[in-house]
């Protein structure tokens, strides 16, 4: 018998896995025999053969996009193979953008493209040397690249893979289009404009210390959105002509008609400190709110807080920890 898990060839009697672990209860094919799946694409002229199954597995899509999530990292060694069993039990996993063109177009972050199979041509969005100031102003402004080059015909499109959850939206189904936090996006199809949308006031970015414009997408089609929360930790707040206040960055993305500002808690300066809060971000009237209410600033805070240079023994030791932390957050953003 053949451990369903990992694949282990396994006495007909055993009832563990001496490999992985895994109960045993019914015979599985070895792995190295599992069949693989052809996926004949749109113009006939190309196919390809991929494994799929108890590895590799489509969790989400929506249109012409699908999002690939491999469960664990079997591309290891014995120097990261520690890293990488914990990294998977806690949903650290690399997930993978495939998006099958049929005679239209995506258009894509600056550097995300790995793979273009078939009849794609690409081409630039800048079309002149003022274009390219204008993007490059923008880029500055909202943390997104200059760039966002149009994949144009027939064929599949395969981004390079990553740790960050990946979100697909619609944002004809958000009020006035939606605007996302820097960095977010991703990708998203042709017929969708990108545009930034700016605070209310300029005393709001002054206040928010978040900057002062946002990326925005208006247009019926498919956007592919960057998360380092899952999407199965975001609330999501309906706002029928009324007001919802914030504290922190936790809003991920909210609708287009939606008034964003940022103020004090209340109209008195030293009442807002007295309550601990100070200023608050503010949206007013219809539309949408993706709220992250559990993220990891206090894991930020926490490893800040255990920098000091006169900490004591424990808090020393806590700074070690936190600066593995911090390790091992910078080697999930690359």
């Amino acid at each position: 018998m053949f451990c369903t898990n990992c694949g282990q060839k396994m006495p007909d009697e055993s009832r563990f896995c001496t490999n992985c672990g895994a109960q045993l209860g019914s015979v599985a094919a070895p792995a190295n025999n599992r069949q693989l799946n052809s996926e004949p694409m749109y113009n006939g002229n190309f196919s390809i053969k991929q494994e799929e199954g108890n590895n590799r597995n489509c969790v989400s899509e929506l249109g012409a996009v699908k999002v690939y999530e491999y469960k664990r990292d079997l591309s290891t060694n014995p120097l990261s193979a520690m890293f990488a069993y914990y990294a998977s039990e806690m949903n650290i996993r690399k997930r993978q953008v495939w998006i099958e063109l049929k005679n239209d177009s995506y258009r894509l972050q600056a550097g995300s493209m790995q793979m273009m199979i078939g009849n794609i041509s690409v081409k630039s969005d800048i079309k002149d040397a003022g274009d390219f100031l204008g993007k490059m102003v923008k880029s500055v402004v909202n943390n997104e690249s200059t760039v966002k080059p149009l994949y144009s015909g027939s064929g599949t499109l395969i981004l390079e893979p990553t740790y960050k959850h990946i979100i697909l939206v619609n944002p004809n189904d958000w009020d006035g289009g939606i605007v996302v936090e820097d960095g977010m996006y991703l990708a998203s199809s042709g017929d969708i404009a990108i545009d930034m949308q700016s605070r209310a006031n300029f005393s709001s970015a002054i206040l928010g210390g978040e900057g002062l414009f946002n990326t925005k997408l208006v247009g019926d089609g498919v956007a592919v959105l960057e998360s380092s929360i899952p999407y199965d930790e975001l609330m999501e707040i309906t706002l029928e002509d009324s007001i919802a206040r914030i504290d922190g960055p936790y809003a991920v993305a909210w609708s287009g008609s939606l008034q964003f500002t940022v103020e004090k808690v209340n109209k008195s300066i030293i009442s807002s400190v007295a309550t601990g809060e100070g200023v608050v971000n503010v949206y007013r009237g219809t539309g949408k709110i993706l709220v992250a209410p559990i993220d990891d600033l206090g894991e930020q805070k926490a490893i800040e807080n255990t920098s000091s240079s006169n900490a004591n023994s424990d808090s020393q030791a806590a700074s070690k920890a936190g600066s593995a932390l911090k390790l091992i957050n910078n080697f999930l953003d690359d």
